[in-house]
């Protein structure tokens, strides 16, 4: 199931809406359940079948929520070559550059604010928050889609503003990273690109 909340004050951008979504996993987000359940009803003493029965007894009620974000294009965050390190073939490493700003923190406040409204309305009797923000596994951007070169690495067509013979598909090209997973996305993106590679070859 999933819910998505905005900002509840329109044409005033305070905050992104966050989509929040509902599992039955539990806190393996959070803290890391079922794994760190085991082990803390292992250090009560239980062994065998009365770890095994009271380790289902818990993880059938725990309940997951966990809110995604939209991200703003931010200058400062960017991947970049290191001038100083190297792998062993001499190849520089990738450097990255990422904070979160007040406009992502707000929105990390307000999610957490109602998954408390929605625990404590459930009449949950533990609710534990995780401390720090995480992706949640989609690698988009870096190689962002626009119009001006000075600002975007590929045109509307996913083709390269400095090597036309390069087309670059996939959520490379997104300018941000929307909340819902990005491959239906990806899809309706690529047929743009398909007409002017289909022209690159027959010419």
């Amino acid at each position: 199931m999933i819910l998505t909340i905005g900002t509840g004050r329109p044409g005033i951008q305070s905050r992104p809406a966050f989509r929040i979504e509902l599992g039955n996993d539990g806190w393996s987000w959070p803290k890391g359940a079922p794994t760190t359940t085991a082990a803390d009803l292992a250090r009560l003493g239980l062994r065998h079948a009365a770890l095994n029965s009271a380790l289902r007894d818990q993880a059938s009620r725990h309940l997951r929520l966990t809110s995604l974000l939209e991200q703003l294009p931010k200058p400062e965050n960017r991947v970049t070559l290191d001038p100083d390190v190297s792998d062993m073939y001499g190849v520089p490493l990738p450097r990255i550059a990422y904070r979160l700003g007040e406009y992502i923190q707000a929105g990390l406040s307000a999610a957490c604010a109602a998954h408390d409204k929605i625990f404590t309305a459930m009449g949950a009797t533990e609710i534990q928050h995780r401390d720090d923000a995480e992706g949640a596994g989609h690698i988009m951007g870096t190689a962002r889609m626009g119009g001006d070169p000075k600002q975007s690495v590929v045109d509307r067509d996913l083709r390269s503003h400095d090597h036309p013979n390069l087309f670059i598909l996939g959520s490379a090209v997104f300018p941000t990273s929307a909340t819902a997973n990005p491959t239906l996305t990806i899809a309706a993106l690529s047929p743009r690109a398909v007409a002017q590679i289909k022209a690159t070859l027959t010419q």
